[in-house]
């Protein structure tokens, strides 16, 4: 790697670093994030990473370490919001939502352990349907 790739680099990941310093510190602040804003981001977040690995799946043609490596992003933002549910007490729509953040989760692992691009779209169909359903959410349930 040349010198000026090597910067170019140093200066993504820490734009990375400082987006997450940011995110942190207006979760912690006083009058900070509410719940809904928290979750909200994260489905913001899922359908930016499928749509950036379907841009590279696009021009690549091929599953490539990049692919794999924002696949296993997707794979913990799912996570993330799976572990939010209340499998307990939320009934069927808790249960649904464990399915589809599966469903997303599954489709990151095919990418990374088979080259397999086949679950990309229907995934991002649902992460931008649930991002859609919960932008939709009434303003009563958003102060939560």
């Amino acid at each position: 790697m040349t010198t000026m790739e090597n910067y170019a680099e140093i200066s993504k990941q820490e734009k990375k670093m400082e987006n997450k310093t940011v995110l942190v510190k207006e979760t912690i602040a006083d009058g900070g994030l509410t719940k809904y804003e928290i979750i909200s981001r994260m489905f913001n977040g899922l359908v930016k990473e499928i749509e950036q690995l379907k841009q590279i799946l696009f021009k690549d043609l091929a599953v490539t370490n990049e692919s794999k490596e924002i696949a296993e992003k997707i794979s913990k933002i799912a996570f993330t919001l799976q572990t939010c549910l209340d499998l307990k007490n939320g009934g069927q729509i808790a249960e649904d939502l464990n399915w589809l953040y599966r469903h997303i989760r599954y489709m990151s692992k095919r990418i990374q352990d088979n080259d397999d691009m086949n679950y990309v779209q229907p995934a991002f169909k649902i992460a931008t349907q649930l991002k859609d359903a919960w932008e939709a959410m009434p303003a009563q349930e958003k102060s939560n």
